[in-house]
């Protein structure tokens, strides 16, 4: 029994207080206490200070007019968290106000009185007075008095009836006595406790009353205060709010009723349930007390929203409007209110909606179900009680299984229980949920652990719906309307509780005053009471109720408290998705093999294991293995096992993450100290050493949560133990046996332990206390020695200067509980962290932390402070004894490295190839290359350097594949760019590597390495260093190729074959140096740059045309021509020379003097003085002497004449040459006009030009009019368009005349001619009716388009065709390009989104590719097709050049298509006429320090060769090995071939001396006999007198090296690796191939790799030349692996296993075996029977027609380029979206959408990206049927209309200075024009803008004046809607003219014009509106 109230409390207004003038300024409280019974303290409940503030919380002040009484009631908690309910009616008496003050003191006195009388925070309350002088102009105030209870009981209802009869008795002067109404409050009236009777009492005022206790005292009491709460904010607000409670924000509730305020916090709190707000609760807070809103804790409090604007400043505080129903969350709290979790957010708002709105889920229905009304409508405290209902299911479900994670420490003498937070998260899967994490670490869960934690106790409703919410939900589940029937039972079990329905059947009587009392005007004070009457009553009262209950609770009994829906325990295993029975079988098969010793089969499931890994369930099933191979302390390992079982340790560590790592680590804890190896004698090393790095282990909480864990396991066995030796009588050890299913749970044996706890006797609880006490307390000295092996690191004992300093702290926490503590881990970035990393700092810090846990665990769980002592004491020497313990292990675990490395394989070698440098042990790194092999790699192996290659060999990482062996290798000299990578990641070892190497190479060969940790830096850079100077030797010499012995790094002088200019760079600096003394240089001012200019008399159009690169390239080429010494040779060297093999192909040709066609092998150039980079013999006309030919060297670049070099039976020359050196440098270049008068104006300078080319042209065949019998129709269609006629005196269009006659476009139709030209009438051949522009010339020049102004003289018949080609700057970028698309360094789908494909198109390789081919085609068609001769005079003559010559021959003469032939090819094209191979290479020791990119112009050759070979299967004796051959070692420097820039250079270091003797002896089998060298023998001495091989070969010829082509015809003989066996060599096949990019494939060269043996192009080392065995093949299945085996090896084709039958047979019967060639050759080819069919002109047409179209669109784009920039006009281009499908006028490809340019005046449509590329041939006419032509072609029917369309309108030029030379303001397109004035669009201000009317565009433009060519703004007349004069507007001039006003209306905007007088404007408009009909 309780009483109903404490304390009844009179306050009154303190008028003392307010008259006091020491009060100025201080308390704002004018209340005070007049009176308060009883007047002493009860003994058990202290009277609570500063009631007077929550009496009046808006302050005390006086009022001028009466007041009806209020009721509410406040909450205040005392020191103990006791909560005190003040319930507080207040009304106002009448008081006098005299004035004490004089009339001098009044402003002093109303002063004084608005301090004391209104105070701000009153003046704008209900009772506050308005101005402070309203105090002083009434004589009679008001002031409040309030009465009030003070209880410990909630019963506001109770104390509200009561107060109102006190009052009503003091209104009405009742007869009844005051003191005998509040003594019987007092003392009479006592309150059973919860689930006591109803009690009816009286206060002795004749009233009657009763008051219902609730059934459990642990369920709040809410009335309707919940529903209220609901209705005032809706669903969502009270949601947010219930969450911003839970996790623990500041809540200030905001109305204007008190009532209100106290309901509202009631009301949420009560949604807590079963939480219990412990924090900061003030439902009302006075004025006064504003500030504790400023408080850093948590609390809910109410204020009067008077007060709001005095609360602006509130940060982190949530704000409720309940008036305005508004939850305004700051912006800046931080961290930001978290939502329940996702399904039971939707579901809780879903249940709320079903409750509060029932009707809403019908409400869209058409046809609602009636259902039945109740007979009874829900009260709203109903209502409410349904919703609460909502809120204790939520929290049910939120809570599942969390008994099951209770942690039990402590049974007697009083259980002690903790919460595994981690465990539980983890278990329910709810690790990312903020507010359940947040809520686990409130202090409500604390004190709910407490409250509800002991499993033996009194249960009430929330427990029974927790042990079945999960039948509830499954039977909810399977029927939906279940949900709202258990909500109501919940519902009404709240609403019986709170005995509502008792209540309200007794009537209840209760005293009131009538209304209006309070205002009746002579009202009498409250009397005052007496305080002995009410103390006597209030004893009585006492002593009547002393007699013993007369009823008994039965209610709330003990009980064993339901465990609910149990949890998995943490190594139990959920199936789950994403691990498999399968995946987790392999794992425990790698754990039973790594403790059976079978280290091999575990290593394989080693991949398979890591993946599976880092899924959290494998690695619980991981620990649980582990956990069963142990048998007592200590499990001693071998390396190997130690090293896995430590790898999976870590790999779970590391893969766990957030809570789900407690677990993990908790579970390894134990074993990191029974795992261990032997070092060595007496040294063990321990598993905890190698696991230290993980953050777990610095985390505080993980340690207590891991050591209560524990301590529970010990607590329960030891209850277990006593009672198996009570029940069985014997020993068992609990802690280490298989727990049994039916073994108690530590909640069961505590709560069995709770209920015999009364009848235990007390010395037994104190033993069973102490043996408690001693389990806590051993268990916490285990701990602190794990701790201290996880924390002190292994390399404690290492000086500080030699490892890094690790910061190791942990955060500070000054409140450390295992309730409230976060995750507090050991930070990395601290200011407190160790200064000096030695030993003694860190046992210091480490002893501090585990004294920290000792402090925590120990007082949590009640070890005696004894006991705490001595762990304090022991800590500092186990540190020490543990840190001098790890220092043998430490040096120990250094010497035997973690993992045995595999064993380094030395690479095959290739004969005199040395190693350089020591291996260094590394891992190749897999790269973004898209193939098959990255199973094999990562590989792990060794990179080593020999003085020819980087070679990288090892085997795969993968268990599966390390049988196989991986090599990487390419050539130093190949090497493109070296470098330094790091932090790479190794998936298969779970490694990081620091230091790493990436080396790119022109062989398309990438090596990324990650170099081992024991590789120190220091080794890599020498490496590096070394690699460095190996890639750019100090001299040729040093380069593999002359290095047969030796290495390259002893520096050894290279030996010279001559004693005199033995190099090319002592004969260059010598030479320069002489030169510069004639010249009257001083030494030190000559200069590279000065013999530049001397040199080169180029023009600044040649110039331009030269790239920077090239001169820094060709800086140490040049010399001074004049100055050059001669070469003293003998006859005999003459005679060699004149034997060398591109001579004998030129006899071949009739190129010599015997042949009688007009040509002679000259010796001009035997000394190299007409040019140095020329071969020393070449062709020359028979006109033209040989000092003639020297004499015209300065007229070219780099003195490159340009020469015959190739000759078609029908006489047709191919002619190769320089860059001219100025426009007048051939002598005929110049336009080709009508006149003859000029023909010679700019040749006065060169005439020797002239006489030189008359020579060559002489030579070349007449021009005959064609027999139409004689070719097909695909002639006929070449002389429509090129102008074949009967004469050769007409005279072409020219521009100049096509310029004087407007009509000169006329399209030829039928019969119908143009007219044009002097004549007037141009005669057209009458059966295709064609006009012929242009006629056939002899010789076409295809040259710069620098050159383009410059064309050749039509007296000569040769013409000048520009053409546009892949020069060098474009080559260079491609091939990076290609490089990286090929061999990407990573993974580019995943970088940056690009395919394969993608890159390699936007490498623009391909279309390089077929730039080339189309240009060759066209010279072989010119040749072929035409018999014109062709000129190839491109950049210097010996790149772009070389490679069209060179395509161009080998489509024309099948001889160069053979073996020998191509090697003539090579050899002459690119050899003899000076390639610059070393250049382009960058193999020049001069390039060391340049930056000087790759140029693959040799490899662009070789990859049109292979476009050709595989268009033309059967043309080619090589196959496609032969070419990539070439590409390999045509950058390898293994062969002398191509080391030099040209033959001078050879003929220095004597190569060519040592050739020309070898030459001179073999060239009867190259060209005498006619392929007898196939059949001669195999005696290399009798070719090769001085075999390179041979031990007997001369020192001095060891130097030379071997030539490539000598080495291929050696191994051609001995096998067919290089033999194309489908060769049919037919001797008359012309080849076109097809050119188009479609056409082509990538080349296998780029992508092809063999990773078993490296490259196959090193056939030393790689075994391809190797004989098949085919006995070892036959009948065996062979698995042969794309990208890692050779497919010509290991699947050879049928010849070759033929011929190899033969020679297997041949053996088995004895015979020598023959050579395959002489096989091979002596085979008879059947005989087959010819086809007869007659050839038609179609077919010939079909087989050459694209060919054909190609050629004709270079020569037509050639010769438009020559008139555009004078001629033609730029093209003004607009946006234009194409609706339909239209054909761009430039790349003939689609237009569709939005994507497009159209010209504005000829309406050609172009993509944006061929806008720029674009010709200049506007002809500002629409064009007619989209053919649109230069002013002097005229187009003729067929498809040369469409070619030459197409050729006029995909000309380029890139020379943009000619775009100024032209304006848009043709005078033809002008109706009218003259100033106007405009007015602006957007300013509104008028300028004066020139306008032009075009009615041929339909256009009016503008102009800021009439010069201007481009316009400022063009308005479509195709727009305009009306012209119309307009009103008068200011435009800022005077004179203006009102009538000179006009507007034109488009359909975008209206556009205002003023025109200087009426007639201007009239004139304008009709002139518009002329246009517009």
């Amino acid at each position: 029994m309780s009483r109903l109230a404490d304390y009844f409390v009179i306050v009154g207004y303190d008028s003392d207080k307010e008259k006091t003038a020491s009060n100025v300024g201080g308390q704002p409280t004018c209340g005070k206490i007049v009176q308060r019974f009883p007047e002493k303290d009860w003994p058990d409940t202290p009277f609570i200070e500063g009631i007077e503030w929550f009496c009046q919380p808006l302050g005390w002040s006086l009022s001028y007019e009466k007041q009806e009484p209020k009721f509410f009631v406040s909450v205040l908690t005392d020191i103990d968290a006791n909560k005190h309910y003040c319930a507080c009616l207040s009304f106002h008496e009448t008081v006098a106000i005299t004035q004490t003050r004089s009339v001098d003191d009044e402003d002093e006195t109303i002063g004084s009185s608005r301090l004391l009388g209104a105070t701000p925070s009153s003046t704008d309350g209900i009772t506050a007075t308005s101005t402070p002088a309203s105090i002083t102009h009434h004589s009679v105030m008001y002031a409040p008095k309030c009465l009030v209870l003070i209880s410990r009981l909630d019963c506001a209802e109770t104390f509200k009836n009561c107060l109102g009869t006190i009052y009503t008795v003091y209104i009405e002067n009742l007869a009844y006595g005051l003191e005998t109404l509040i003594g019987n409050i007092l003392g009479c009236i006592q309150v059973p406790p919860a689930g006591g009777p109803q009690v009816r009492f009286s206060i002795g005022a004749g009233d009657k009353q009763s008051l219902q206790p609730p059934q459990s005292s642990s369920l709040p009491t809410t009335g309707s205060g919940v529903h209220f709460l609901f209705k005032q904010l809706g669903i969502k607000n009270v949601l947010i709010l219930l969450c911003a409670v839970m996790t623990e924000n500041k809540i200030l509730f905001l109305s204007k009723c008190y009532w209100h305020l106290t309901d509202s916090c009631r009301a949420l709190v009560a949604l807590m349930y079963p939480f219990r707000y412990t924090h900061v609760y003030i439902p009302i807070l006075p004025a006064p007390l504003t500030e504790v809103l400023s408080t850093p804790t948590p609390f809910i409090m109410g204020i009067h929203s008077s007060l709001q604007t005095e609360i602006t400043d509130l940060l982190d505080v949530i704000v409720v409007d309940l008036d305005g129903g508004l939850v305004t969350i700051p912006e800046s709290l931080t961290p930001p209110v978290p939502i329940l979790p996702s399904p039971l957010w939707e579901q809780t708002q879903d249940l709320l909606s079903m409750i509060l709105f029932p009707n809403l889920a019908q409400a869209d229905l058409a046809f609602p179900t009636l259902e039945r009304p109740s007979a009874i409508a829900k009260t709203d405290a109903q209502i409410d009680k349904e919703l609460r209902a909502i809120f204790m299911r939520l929290f049910a479900q939120l809570l599942q299984g969390y008994r099951s994670c209770l942690t039990i420490i402590r049974i007697h003498p009083k259980p002690v229980i903790t919460f595994h937070k981690a465990g539980f998260l983890g278990a329910r899967d709810m690790i990312e949920s903020e507010f359940l994490f947040r809520v686990l670490d409130s202090m409500f869960f604390t004190t709910f652990v407490n409250e509800r934690g002991p499993p033996w106790r009194s249960s009430d409703a929330w427990d029974e719906l927790y042990s079945s919410m999960n039948e509830l939900l499954k039977s909810e589940a399977q029927n939906r309307n279940l949900i709202l029937t258990h909500i109501q039972e919940l519902g009404r079990v709240l609403y019986e509780n709170e005995g509502t329905l008792a209540h309200i059947n007794y009537a209840q009587k209760v005293l009131r005053p009538p209304e209006g009392a309070f205002q009746r005007i002579h009202q009498p004070a409250f009397p005052r009471i007496s305080s002995e009457k009410v103390e006597l009553i209030i004893q009585e009262g006492i002593r009547k109720n002393g007699v013993p209950q007369r009823f008994h609770v039965t209610r709330n009994q003990h009980r064993i408290i339901p465990m609910g829906p149990r949890l998995p325990e943490a190594l139990d295993v959920r199936p789950n998705v994403q691990n498999s029975a399968r995946r987790l079988e392999v794992l425990r098969i790698c754990v039973s093999y790594i403790f059976e010793n079978r280290i091999t089969d575990a290593r394989k499931l080693l991949p398979a294991v890591m993946r599976t890994l880092m899924h959290r369930d494998a690695r619980l099933i991981l620990c649980r293995e582990f956990f069963g191979y142990v048998h007592g302390n200590k499990a001693v390992l071998d390396h190997q096992q130690f090293e896995l079982v430590v790898r999976f340790m870590n790999k779970a560590l590391q893969k766990s993450s957030g809570i789900d790592e407690y677990t993990v680590a908790a579970a390894l804890l134990p074993m990191s100290t029974i795992f261990c190896r032997k070092l060595s004698t007496g040294v063990v090393q321990f598993a905890y050493t190698e696991i230290q790095d993980h953050a777990i282990w610095k985390n505080l909480q993980f340690w207590e949560s891991t050591f209560f864990q524990d301590v529970q396991g010990q607590i329960k066995a030891l209850y277990l133990l006593h009672r198996r030796q009570n029940e069985h009588q014997k020993e068992a050890n609990c802690v280490l046996d298989e727990v049994p299913l039916e073994e108690p749970t530590a909640l069961e044996i505590t709560a069995e332990q709770l209920r015999k706890s009364p009848s235990i006797e007390e010395e037994k609880k104190a033993e069973l206390a102490k043996s408690e006490e001693s389990t806590l307390y051993s268990q916490a000295i285990h701990f602190a020695n794990r701790m201290v092996s996880l924390l002190v690191p292994l390399d404690v004992n290492v000086d500080a200067a030699s490892k890094p300093k690790p910061a190791f702290r942990l955060e500070e926490n000054h409140s450390v509980s295992n309730s409230i503590m976060g995750s507090h881990s050991l930070s990395e970035h601290s200011d407190e962290g160790f200064e000096e990393n030695n030993a003694l700092e860190i046992g210091v810090t480490v002893g501090k932390t585990i004294s920290r846990f000792i402090d925590c665990v120990c007082t949590e769980g009640g070890v005696t402070s004894e006991h705490i002592r001595n762990l304090h004491d022991m800590v500092p020497g186990v540190v020490h004894m543990h840190i001098e313990s790890l220092e043998p292990v430490y040096l120990e675990a250094k010497r035997h490295p973690h993992v045995q490395k595999p064993k380094i394989q030395t690479p095959c070698l290739l004969p005199g190839e040395d190693l350089v440098t020591d291996h260094l042990r590394c891992f190749l790194m897999p790269d973004g290359r898209e193939d098959e092999t990255q199973c094999l790699i990562p590989a792990e192996g060794a990179l080593f350097l020999t003085n020819y290659r980087v070679i990288f060999k090892g085997s795969p990482c993968d268990p599966f594949f390390c049988e196989q062996v991986i090599v990487r290798t390419f050539p130093i000299a190949s090497l493109l760019k070296e470098k330094k990578i790091s932090v790479l990641y190794l998936a298969h070892l779970d490694q990081t590597l620091t230091e790493g190497l990436q080396l790119r190479s022109s062989s398309f060969q990438l090596i990324k390495v990650a170099f081992d940790p024991e590789v120190t830096p220091e080794q890599i850079e020498s490496f590096r260093k070394i690699l460095s100077k190996a890639r750019h030797p100090f001299d040729e010499f040093e380069y593999f190729a002359f290095q047969s012995y030796g290495t390259m790094l002893q520096g050894v002088a290279p030996l010279k074959t001559k004693e005199k200019y033995s190099t090319l760079k002592g004969f260059a600096k010598k030479t320069l140096l002489r030169g510069a003394k004639k010249a009257g240089f001083k030494q030190k001012q000559q200069t590279k740059r000065k013999l530049v200019s001397d040199y080169d008399y180029g023009s600044a159009d040649a110039q331009e045309t030269q790239s920077i690169d090239d001169e820094l390239e060709d800086g140490d080429e040049f010399e001074t021509q004049n100055n050059a010494m001669p070469r003293l040779l003998t006859t005999k060297d003459v005679e060699r020379m004149r034997e060398r093999s591109y001579v004998q192909d030129w006899k071949r040709l009739g190129f010599d003097a015997e042949s009688q066609r007009g040509f002679r092998i000259s010796n001009a150039n035997t000394s190299y003085a007409t040019c140095r980079s020329y071969p020393a013999i070449i062709v020359a006309p028979v006109q033209c002497s040989d000092a003639a030919i020297m004499h015209l060297g300065r007229c070219f670049k780099g003195q490159r004449i340009p020469l015959p070099t190739w000759r078609h039976a029908n006489g047709a020359l191919l002619i190769r040459g320089g860059q001219p050196n100025s426009k007048s440098v051939i002598g005929m270049l110049k336009n080709t006009t009508g006149s003859t008068t000029n023909a010679h104006h700019d040749v006065t300078h060169y005439p020797e030009q002239d006489k030189y080319f008359l020579a060559l042209i002489n030579t070349m065949p007449k021009l005959t009019p064609l027999a139409l019998n004689q070719y097909s129709g695909m002639n006929l269609s070449m002389s429509s368009l090129m102008g074949h006629s009967s004469s050769d005196d007409r005279q072409p269009l020219t521009p100049e005349l096509s310029r004087k006659h407007k009509n000169n476009l006329d399209i030829s139709d039928g019969n119908k001619s143009s007219q044009g030209g002097k004549s007037g009438t141009m005669k057209g051949n009458p059966k295709n009716s064609s006009a012929h522009p242009f006629r056939k010339m002899r010789l076409y020049a295809l040259g710069e388009k620098s050159q383009a102004k410059s064309n050749m003289n039509v007296d000569f018949c040769a013409d000048f065709i520009p053409v546009d080609y892949p020069d060098i700057r474009q080559s260079r970028p491609a091939f990076k390009k290609l490089i990286r698309a090929c061999m990407p360094s990573h993974n580019t789908n995943e970088a940056d989104g690009q395919s394969f494909a993608k890159m390699v198109e936007q490498s623009d390789w391909l279309q390089q590719i077929s730039s080339l081919m189309q240009l060759s085609g066209a010279v072989v068609d010119l040749i072929d097709l035409q018999e014109s001769s062709v000129m190839l005079s491109l950049e210097d003559g010996s790149d772009v050049t070389a490679q069209l010559s060179s395509i161009a021959q080998l489509c024309l003469d099948p001889y160069y298509r053979s073996l020998d032939g191509f090697r003539v090819l090579v050899e002459k094209e690119w050899l003899a006429f000076g390639h610059r191979f070393a250049h382009r290479s960058n193999l020049k020791p001069s390039h060391a320090n340049t930056n000087i990119a790759f140029a693959p112009t040799f490899l662009q050759f070789l990859d049109v060769v292979h476009q050709l070979q595989r268009q033309f299967p059967m043309a080619f004796e090589f196959n496609d090995f032969y070419l990539r051959f070439l590409a390999y070692h045509s950058v390898s420097c293994r062969f002398r071939t191509f080391l030099f820039d040209c033959e001078l250079e050879r003929s220095d270091s004597g190569i060519a001396a040592m050739e020309d003797k070898r030459g001179s002896l073999n060239a009867k089998h190259m060209f005498g006999a006619g392929g007898m060298a196939a059949n001669g023998s195999d005696d290399e001495c009798s070719v090769y007198p001085l075999d390179i091989r041979s031990q007997r070969t001369p020192a001095p010829l060891n130097r030379i090296g071997h030539s490539i082509f000598d080495y291929i015809e050696r191994q051609h003989n001995k096998t067919p690796i290089f033999y194309n066996f489908l060769y049919s060599g037919d001797k008359s096949m012309t080849l076109r191939p097809q050119n188009n990019v479609a056409a082509l494939d990538l080349w296998c060269y780029y992508t092809n790799e063999e990773l078993a043996q490296g490259a196959p192009y090193d056939l030393e080392v790689t075994t391809v030349d190797d004989e098949i065995d085919l006995s070892e093949t036959k009948g065996k299945r062979m698995v042969i692996t794309a990208g890692y085996d050779n497919m010509e090896k290991c699947n050879p084709n049928a010849y070759v296993c033929l011929l190899s039958e033969v020679k297997q047979a041949e053996t088995e019967r004895g015979h020598l075996p023959q050579k395959w060639l002489q096989v091979w050759n002596s085979l008879e080819v059947p005989q087959l029977e010819p086809v007869a069919r007659n050839t038609s002109l179609g077919n010939i047409f079909v087989q050459t027609h694209q060919h054909k179209r190609s050629t004709l669109e270079i020569i037509m784009k050639g010769r438009l380029a020559g008139y555009q920039d004078k001629y033609f006009h730029p093209h003004r281009f607009e946006k234009h979206p194409y609706t339909t499908p239209t054909n761009c006028n430039h790349c003939t490809k689609l237009l569709w959408g939005p994507v497009g340019y159209r010209c504005m005046d000829c309406g050609n449509s172009y993509h944006e990206k061929c806008t720029e590329l674009s010709m200049k041939n506007c002809t500002k006419y629409k064009a007619i049927d989209g053919a649109v032509g230069p002013p002097n072609v005229n187009m003729s029917q067929g498809d040369t209309a469409s070619i030459a369309s197409s050729a006029a309108t995909t000309a380029r030029t890139s020379s943009h200075h000619f775009y100024n030379q032209f304006s848009s303001n043709v005078a033809e397109n002008r109706t009218h024009e003259g100033h106007l004035y405009k007015r602006g669009a957007l300013l509104k201000g008028w300028k004066q803008r020139w306008f032009v009317l075009d009615s041929i565009k339909h256009q009016l433009r503008y102009y800021d004046t009439s010069e201007d060519t481009a316009p400022k703004g063009i308005i479509e007349l195709a727009e305009v809607q009306s012209v119309t004069a307009a009103q008068p507007a200011q435009i800022g001039a005077k004179g203006v003219d009102e009538k000179g006003f006009f507007d034109l209306k488009t359909s975008k905007r209206i556009y205002n014009f003023y025109a200087i007088n009426a007639n201007l404007a009239q004139e304008w408009i009709e002139k518009l509106q002329a246009c517009l009909q």
